[in-house]
């Protein structure tokens, strides 16, 4: 019986100091402020991608990213199709043990999409 106090004790003390942990990333993370970007989005399976000029940037899938989903499917004509999109987003440095970007994009304002130019096609595809 006493080891089951001691234990509940010991998981009780740490779980304690993860929380402390949260609200020390949420207090550094309102600090970041918003910016209106103007790039290229696209969102595919469970990742979405957010390209201006040689800036590359994960994008954090929420509601707002959804309904910028939503917003681009009738521009693309294959799943794997970039838009141009022009957002209100913060910009946060990712955690150092996550992978991915280096900074991740949190939609805060969708102000437009629009279809990519026919005439910039980057993409090699292969296949018919």
């Amino acid at each position: 019986m006493k080891k089951i106090i001691l234990i509940c004790t010991i998981i009780l003390a740490f779980g304690c100091k993860d929380e402390k942990k949260e609200t020390e990333t949420t207090s550094t993370e309102t600090n970041v402020e918003t910016k209106r970007l103007v790039g290229e989005f696209v969102y595919y399976a469970d990742a979405a991608v957010f390209q201006v000029k040689n800036d590359i940037y994960g994008v954090i899938l929420d509601e707002k990213s959804e309904a910028l989903n939503k917003e681009a499917e009738p521009y693309k004509k294959e799943a794997t199709d970039m838009v141009i999109a022009d957002v209100e987003a913060q910009i946060i440095p990712k955690d150092k043990n996550e992978e991915g970007w280096p900074y991740k994009l949190k939609i805060e304002k969708i102000h437009s999409v629009k279809a990519l130019d026919p005439n910039k096609n980057d993409v090699i595809k292969l296949g018919k």
